[in-house]
């Protein structure tokens, strides 16, 4: 199991931004108090901005009990488990979790943690800040704060076990001074395992200048550290011999995170081509009309597979700014949906929903927290919906949409004004320093009989726009003017 624990320059190596922020609130709660934090005041302001991302921990007879589950940390990991014990996990990740928990508690200073997850739902890698506290009765607790670095997709496992090239993503491994020291392999696909010589299951969580043999060439790993220092892809040939048999690997660099992500293409059989022609030049003209003829192949081979993948990537079901469903994935699955619920007669019930307003905040706080917003308001509508049963999607701009199979008016109103409120209960984080309180507009409505998804959505839209003409921070519903007519 892949595993990193730091206690030093915590803030310089975390990713996520509130780490900075909650080392600092806790050197002010501390004041240099050996047992760490008071536990009642600390949680209370941890809880109030970011309890989805939190884990409270009571030391259990070598062992340690959720009291608090952060619901986006349940989300990620199929379950609250709230009351349960860290030794149910499994035995690496326990052992893993417990070993830096103690730690904490008898050193009193906080510790940043690396692993793999082995069982979760969409998270491979997080990162967790662990705080220590003492209640006003002497007992001790441990204030956890815990957040996914990579997603797991299903369009990304199938492109790189189809994938004829061979694709390896490594992440830096620091020293103190904060220069990479060696790199470690966070994910690889079959191809590659196969071109370094490995079984493709033992190249995950292995030291890259010891599994890759490609690596162990000082220029093509200087190569590497260029690439990751300077934030600038690269690409270059490189020769070595597995199983007695030479190997010639074209291997485009990109910066990926902390780390760098390669792709291999085996060029061997294109290399051995190429001398044979060099050899035979003078005498034989047609081979050489061949090799020109291989390398136009090649290349128009390549521009297919630039263009396939480009398309793949625009087919993407996910808005890249808030991983929810993008407008043609939406449209898509809602009307699959729409289908069954004709087919069995269920109630399906459909939300627009647009942040008021939002034009202020990129005026007074750019683009960027403009964006920050947005992420943050997805994070908080997806927690708010059923897992596994409501569509979630971003339609564009500030404007999302939510459908709701087998839920009716009553239902769906219901759901709606839980939204509101939690809403109205929430800052959002925008950056380190700066969180903002927005409010939204919610059009409502539930499906007629043979009605087709654009006039759902066209009924919604007017909802909405109701509910922007009378004043914004309000929810309007196609059954509002019914009743009133009535």
């Amino acid at each position: 199991m892949y595993q990193e624990v730091h206690t030093h320059n915590i803030a310089e190596r975390a990713y996520a931004p509130e780490v900075a922020d909650l080392l600092r609130r806790f050197e002010r709660s501390a004041r240099g108090n050996p047992g760490g934090a008071p536990f009642e005041d600390f949680s209370t302001e941890l809880l109030s901005f970011c309890s989805r991302d939190i884990m409270i921990m009571a030391p259990a007879e070598g062992d340690y009990v959720y009291e608090h589950f952060g619901r986006d940390i349940a989300r990620n990991v199929g379950g609250d488990r709230t009351g349960a014990r860290v030794s149910g996990m499994s035995p690496n990740v326990s052992r893993f979790t417990i070993t830096c928990y103690d730690q904490v508690l008898a050193s009193g200073k906080p510790l940043y943690s690396i692993h793999r997850a082995v069982k979760t739902v969409r998270v491979s890698l997080w990162e967790r800040l662990v705080l220590p506290t003492t209640s006003a009765d002497g007992e001790r607790r441990l204030i956890v704060f815990s957040k996914p670095m990579h997603f797991h997709e299903e369009l990304l496992k199938t492109v790189l076990d189809t994938s004829p090239a061979g694709i390896v993503a490594l992440r830096a491994v620091r020293d103190e001074e904060g220069n990479i020291d060696r790199t470690v392999i966070i994910t690889a696909n079959r191809r590659a395992a196969a071109m370094a010589g490995h079984a493709e299951d033992t190249l995950v969580d292995s030291e890259g200048r010891r599994a890759l043999p490609f690596l162990a060439d000082d220029t093509v790993w200087r190569r590497c550290l260029y690439v990751m220092e300077l934030r600038r892809g690269d690409m270059l040939e490189t020769c070595h011999t597995i199983e007695g048999r030479e190997i010639w690997l074209q291997i485009a660099l990109a910066p990926l995170g902390d780390g760098l992500v390669m792709t291999l293409t085996d060029i061997s059989e294109l290399k051995l081509a190429n001398l044979t022609l060099q050899s035979r030049a003078a005498t034989l003209a047609l081979e050489i009309g061949k090799e020109r003829a291989t390398r136009r192949a090649l290349s128009h081979e390549l521009g297919q597979r630039e263009e396939r993948e480009q398309e793949l990537r625009r087919l993407a079901e996910t808005d890249p700014l808030t991983t929810l469903l993008n407008r043609r994935s939406l449209t898509e699955k809602a009307n699959a949906e729409i289908a069954s619920a004709a087919a069995s007669g269920d109630e399906t019930s459909l939300f627009i929903i647009d942040l008021d307003h939002f034009k202020q905040v990129n005026d007074s706080h750019g683009h960027a927290a403009g964006d920050a917003v947005i992420r943050a308001f997805a994070d908080l509508l997806l927690g708010q919906m059923r897992p596994g049963q409501d569509l979630v999607g971003r339609l564009g701009g500030e404007e999302f949409a939510v459908l709701l199979p087998h839920t009716g008016a009553d239902e769906a109103h219901r759901i709606a004004e839980r939204l509101h409120a939690s809403l109205r209960r929430t800052h959002l984080p925008v950056s380190e320093t700066l969180d903002l309180q927005v409010t939204a507009s919610i059009g409502i409505a539930t499906r007629h009989h043979d009605e087709d998804f654009n006039a759902f959505v066209a009924r919604a839209d007017k909802q909405l726009y109701r509910a922007k003409n009378e004043g914004r921070n309000c929810i309007r519903s196609a059954g509002d003017e019914i009743a009133a007519a009535a």
